[in-house]
């Protein structure tokens, strides 16, 4: 025969020790209740407060045209402020230390340009902080492709006019960058390369200070952003030949891709994406995430940031950590291959 005692009914045990045992237990579930209670009202609060997304990058350019766009769909879907916070220099360094040595609680983020980050570690060593070390992934936002373009002064119409136009003058022509080791820099590399010309690289700080030289001819031509080129496509003053990237964009329906075009290794549009820094919260990463899934589901979000050349992302969150780390090796090797001058670590 089997018998079973509450704690409170033992054999023997006086009524004095009862009570005690009785009132302990109750006060140690009471406590744990409160605990529990306490962390699921925390984590339904969040965000209870503004949160803040940070870029490397200054006003008014296709980045901060994308985290503004997205911080006013998150605004909505969170019930709080999301405010941008420009941070530019170093490379991007400025803005990423900032947010990495953010407190982790969910309230700073941190839009991460992948294939700039990976090129500018790849040509300068590994950095004090990193992507893959340093932040946790919200999830993947939208891809931009650059963009050839090149003077109309010149009267280039096509790809083929213009590697023909290189070809007659062999090193006479050079083209303009956004800076020495940036994705434009290595994007005119690898077309070099895939064409086989011969062009000298002039490197700027940034497309706000290499198109003009582009449209004034002193170059000949650029891989730029669509967000700065389109205004001067539209205006006539340059012509643009060809996308870098595996797909069209919508913005620009009728320019072929550098693939169609047959000039291979050009499929490389920058892919941004929202980061935490490390040590968030699992469940605040998880509303985040949430709204902004959301928001690139959204077809006004879509038509807008598409408008300046960006495609909504379908990378899926489990897949951006490997996909960083991809990046990083793989850009390191391309750069040797080249034969650009890599800093050690």
């Amino acid at each position: 025969m089997t018998f079973s005692y509450s704690p409170f009914q033992l054999p023997g045990l006086p009524p004095v020790v009862r009570g005690f045992m009785r009132q302990a237990l109750t006060k140690a579930v009471g406590a744990a209740g409160i605990l529990a209670l306490a962390s699921a009202v925390q984590a339904a609060e969040f965000p209870a407060r503004p949160i803040q997304i940070v870029l490397s990058f200054p006003p008014g350019g296709a980045t901060d045209v994308l985290a503004r766009e997205l911080g006013q769909r998150m605004t909505a879907g969170l019930g709080q402020s999301v405010v941008v916070l420009n941070r530019p220099g170093a490379g991007g360094m400025i803005g990423m230390q900032s947010a990495a040595q953010a407190k982790p609680d969910g309230y700073t983020l941190y839009i991460s340009s992948i294939m700039s980050n990976s090129i500018y570690e790849a040509f300068n060593g590994k950095q004090s902080v990193a992507l893959d070390s340093d932040f946790a992934a919200v999830g993947a936002i939208a891809s931009a492709p650059h963009i050839l373009v090149t003077p109309t002064t010149v009267g280039l119409k096509s790809l083929d006019e213009l590697v023909a136009y290189l070809k007659k003058n062999p090193g006479k022509y050079n083209y303009a960058s956004m800076g020495a080791g940036t994705l434009s820099n290595l994007e005119g590399e690898i077309f070099k390369e895939q064409a086989g010309v011969d062009a000298l690289q002039i490197p700027y700080k940034g497309s706000s200070q290499a198109i003009p030289e582009v449209i004034s001819g002193t170059s000949t031509f650029m891989f730029d952003s669509v967000t700065s080129s389109l205004p001067h496509i539209r205006n006539d003053n340059v012509t643009v030949l060809g996308v870098a990237s595996d797909k069209r964009l919508e913005v620009l329906p009728d320019v072929p891709t550098m693939t169609e075009l047959g000039v291979h290794g050009l499929e490389v549009a920058n892919l941004f994406a929202l980061m935490a820094p490390r040590g968030t919260p699992p469940e605040h990463i998880a509303v985040l995430a949430k709204v902004l899934e959301a928001a690139k589901k959204d077809p006004k979000f879509k038509q807008a940031i598409s408008m300046h050349g960006f495609q909504v992302s379908d990378l899926k969150n489990s897949a951006l950590h490997p996909f960083i780390l991809d990046q990083q090796t793989f850009w390191l090797k391309r750069m040797k291959e080249l034969g650009i001058s890599v800093k050690s670590s």
